[in-house]
């Protein structure tokens, strides 16, 4: 299997605090992502000089990444964290996985 990883840099489109945003996205985790196929973990890290947030996923194929990527804007568990995004900041980079340390 190769695990493809998405990783997803964005900036919010509203005030919040830190907590408020990880409060969402762990709605988004609990509620979307671990519900689709084929996913199998994300982490979330914050850049205080830039202000950007950035997520990383881990998903078993290409097919589950762009499916739920596409359900992510019609899906109302999801809701919460489009709408809390600057679409214009949001940048994507999907590639296969060459390794993974521990």
């Amino acid at each position: 299997m190769q695990v493809m990883t998405e990783v997803v840099t964005m900036q919010l489109a509203v005030e919040m605090t830190k907590e408020q945003f990880v409060s969402i996205v762990n709605g988004l985790e609990k509620d979307f992502h671990s519900k689709q196929p084929g996913f199998i973990d994300s982490e979330l890290i914050y850049d205080e000089k830039t202000n950007t947030w950035v997520m990383i996923q881990h998903w078993e194929t290409m097919e589950g990444l762009k499916a739920a990527s596409r359900r992510i804007f019609t899906d109302s568990a999801a809701e919460p964290f489009v709408k809390s995004l600057d679409p214009k900041s949001v940048k994507m980079t999907i590639a296969p996985q060459l390794g993974a340390w521990k």
